[in-house]
C-alpha cells in the first residue's frame, strides 16, 4: 500500500503531506483544486516521465517522495537484483529546472526504466487516458500476457532465442543471394584487384624493408668508405687492442693491493671486448657487402608498386593484407554460391520450422490462458450492470508457411488479438473499440481492472474518475465493486459520484485557497459529519439541501452496515 505522499513546489501544490490507509480512499473536490496533480505525483512514482513544466512558478526543484508497502516476493527480488535493499520501498523523484532530474528508490539512485520496471510489479494507476487505451487494440497483448508465470516464461524464452537465431540465419541467406545477384564487371574487378595485390607478396612490414635496403644500396659508396675508415682505426699500428688488454692485465695484477685502481682495470677490460666486438661486426659487414644495381632497381620498383597500391586503395599495407583476404572470401562465396546458398537454405529451414513449433506452443498457451480471462472478465461485467454482455479474446495468425517471410513472426509469436464484444443479446460481437459508449467504457475499464487486480496482487489501485458517465443504480454497482477491489489492494480514488464517495473507508477533500496573491491546493481528511455535508454537496450541487443532507447520511450508513 500506498502509505505517505510528499509533495514540494509540484504546479500549484506548495507543500503538501498525505498519509494514506488501508482499504479505500476517496478523493473529491472542486474542479482544478489539484485533484489531478495528485494523480500525477504518484504516476510520477511510477515512472512517468517528467517535465520541467510540472515544477512550482519561482522555486527551482519540485520533490515527490511516496511510502509503499508490499509483501510482494517478485517486488524485493527485483529490488535486489538493482541492489536496493529495505523492508518498505521509499520512491523520490526531484525534479530540477535545469533538466537534471534524480530518481531514487531507498536512497539508491535509478534509470527511469528500472522505476517503471519495479512500479508495474508495485502499483496500478488509471487515468482517464488509460480508458481509452484499453480500446486500442495495440494494448491487448500486454493484458492477456501470463504474468508470474514459469511455464509461460519457459515458452517464451525458447520461442525468443529461436526467433532471433532465425532471423540471424535467415539474414545471412539473403547477403548470400544478393551476393551472386552482383554484376559479372563487379566479380571481374574483385579478380584483377586480387590478382594485383597477390603479385605484391605483401608481408607486414615489407614496406619499411625495401625503404631499408633502397637506402643503403643508392649510399653503397658512402657506406662502404665509413665502414672501412672505422675498421682501419681500429687496426692502426698506433691503435692497439692488445695495448687495451696488457694494460687491463698489469692493474689487475695491483687492483688487491689498492683498490682505487679495481673502477679503472674493469672499464680498460669492458672497452677492450667492447671495441672488439665492434671491430668483428665491421669486418663481417665489409665482407658481406656487395653492391647490385640489379637488386636496387628491383627494390625500387617493387616499393614503388607498392605505394601506389597504398594510394590507390586509401590503405597501409596491414589493411591491404586483410583486404586481400576479403576480397578472396568474397570471390569464393560467388564462385561456390549454389553449394553454399543451398547449405544456408537447409538451415533456415531447418530453423522456420522450430520458431514455428516454439510460436504454436506459445499460442496454444495463451488461448487456453484467455478462457480464463473471458470468465473472468464476463463475471465482472455482469456484477457491473452489464448482464447481457458476450465477451470473448479473438485470436488471429500471421503464420504464412513460408520459411523466407520473416515479418510472419515478431518478438511475441504469430498472434494477433482482439476483443470482441456484444451489450446486448442477440447482437454479434465487435471490436471492443468500435462500439462501447461511454458509460460503457467506464465499466468494462474497471471490469477488467478488478480481474487483474487479483491475478496481479497490486498493493495499490489509483482510479481517476472511473465513473464517469454512470449514475443511479449503476454507479452503486460502481462503488461497490472498487470497495470489493480494496478488500485486497488499497484503492485511491478521484471521484465525482456521491454514491462513490460515501462507500470509501476514508475520505480526503482536495480544495484551493489563495494566499499572498499565490494560490496553493491543500487536503483535508473529513469525518463523519463533514463527509455527510461533502456528499450532500455532491448530491445537490452547489446548495445544500436538507433532503441532500438526508440523503448523504443514509448513503454514509449503508457503508457501515456493510462492515
Amino acid at each position: 500500500m500506498l502509505l505517505q505522499l510528499k509533495i514540494k513546489n509540484f504546479a500549484i501544490i506548495d507543500d503538501l503531506e498525505v498519509n494514506f490507509k488501508e482499504g479505500m480512499t476517496v478523493l473529491t473536490g472542486e474542479t482544478g483544486a489539484g485533484k489531478s496533480l495528485i494523480i500525477d505525483s504518484i504516476s510520477l512514482l511510477l515512472g512517468q516521465r517528467a517535465d520541467s513544466d510540472m515544477i512550482r512558478y519561482g522555486a527551482k526543484e519540485a520533490r515527490i517522495e511516496g511510502v509503499f508497502q508490499t509483501d510482494k516476493p517478485s517486488v524485493f527480488a527485483l529490488l535486489e537484483r538493482f541492489g536496493i535493499k529495505g523492508d518498505s520501498i521509499t520512491i523520490k523523484r526531484i525534479l530540477s529546472v535545469g533538466g537534471k532530474n534524480v530518481i531514487q528508490v531507498n536512497q539508491t539512485n535509478i534509470s527511469l526504466m528500472q522505476l517503471r520496471q519495479i512500479a508495474v510489479l508495485l502499483a496500478d494507476i488509471h487515468t482517464q487516458n488509460d480508458t481509452y487505451r484499453l480500446f486500442n487494440p495495440e494494448s491487448y497483448f500486454e493484458l492477456i500476457t501470463p504474468k508470474e508465470d514459469g511455464n509461460y516464461d519457459a515458452l517464451f524464452a525458447t520461442y525468443s532465442l529461436s526467433y532471433l537465431k532465425y532471423l540471424e540465419e535467415l539474414k545471412q541467406y539473403q547477403k548470400i543471394l544478393k551476393g551472386q545477384k552482383e554484376s559479372m564487371e563487379h566479380l571481374d574487378r574483385l579478380r584483377f584487384e586480387m590478382q594485383e595485390l597477390s603479385s605484391l607478396h605483401l608481408y607486414e612490414g615489407i614496406d619499411e624493408e625495401l625503404e631499408k635496403t633502397v637506402l643503403k644500396l643508392q649510399n653503397y659508396d658512402k657506406i662502404f668508405s665509413s665502414l672501412s675508415g672505422a675498421y682501419q682505426c681500429l687496426e692502426n699500428e698506433y691503435f692497439s687492442l692488445e695495448q687495451l688488454y696488457r694494460a687491463s692485465s698489469e692493474l689487475e695484477k695491483i687492483k688487491s693491493l689498492d683498490q682505487s685502481f679495481q673502477d679503472d682495470q674493469e672499464k680498460l677490460l669492458d672497452s677492450y671486448y667492447l671495441l672488439d666486438e665492434i671491430k668483428q661486426h665491421l669486418f663481417k659487414e665489409l665482407r658481406m657487402m656487395d653492391y647490385s644495381e640489379a637488386e636496387l632497381n628491383q627494390a625500387t620498383e617493387r616499393l614503388l608498386e607498392i605505394e601506389k597500391a597504398k594510394t590507390k586503395y586509401g590503405k597501409c599495407v596491414r589493411e591491404l593484407i586483410a583486404y586481400l583476404e576479403e576480397i578472396k572470401l568474397e570471390i569464393a562465396l560467388n564462385e561456390n554460391y549454389d553449394a553454399v546458398l543451398d547449405t544456408q537454405k537447409k538451415t533456415v529451414i531447418q530453423l522456420y520450422e522450430q520458431v514455428k513449433k516454439n510460436a504454436l506452443l506459445l499460442s496454444d498457451y495463451r488461448k487456453k490462458h484467455c478462457l480464463k480471462i473471458e470468465a473472468g472478465i464476463l463475471k465482472e461485467c455482469r456484477a457491473l450492470d452489464l448482464e447481457q454482455t458476450a465477451f470473448s479474446i479473438h485470436f488471429s495468425s500471421t503464420l504464412k508457411e513460408d520459411p523466407f517471410d520473416s515479418e510472419q513472426f515478431d518478438g511475441n509469436g504469430i498472434d494477433r488479438v482482439d476483443f470482441l464484444i456484444s451489450f446486448n443479446d442477440g447482437e454479434p460481437k465487435h471490436s471492443l473499440h468500435k462500439v462501447a459508449s461511454g458509460g460503457e467504457m467506464s465499466r468494462v475499464m474497471l471490469a477488467f481492472k478488478s480481474y487483474f487486480a487479483a491475478e496481479n496482487r497490486y498493493a495499490v489501485m489509483v482510479f481517476d474518475e472511473i465513473d464517469t458517465g454512470v449514475s443511479g443504480a449503476t454507479a452503486k454497482k460502481i462503488a461497490l465493486k472498487l470497495l470489493q477491489i480494496s478488500k485486497g489492494s488499497q484503492v485511491l480514488c478521484i471521484t465525482h459520484l456521491p454514491q462513490v464517495a460515501a462507500i470509501g473507508d476514508w475520505h480526503i477533500r482536495i480544495y484551493k485557497r489563495r494566499n499572498d496573491g499565490r494560490t496553493t491546493t491543500h487536503i483535508e481528511e473529513l469525518d463523519f459529519e463533514a463527509r455527510m455535508e461533502e456528499v450532500a454537496l455532491m448530491l445537490s450541487g452547489d446548495k445544500m439541501s436538507v433532503y441532500a443532507l438526508e440523503h448523504a447520511k443514509a448513503l454514509l450508513q449503508e457503508k457501515n452496515d456493510l462492515k
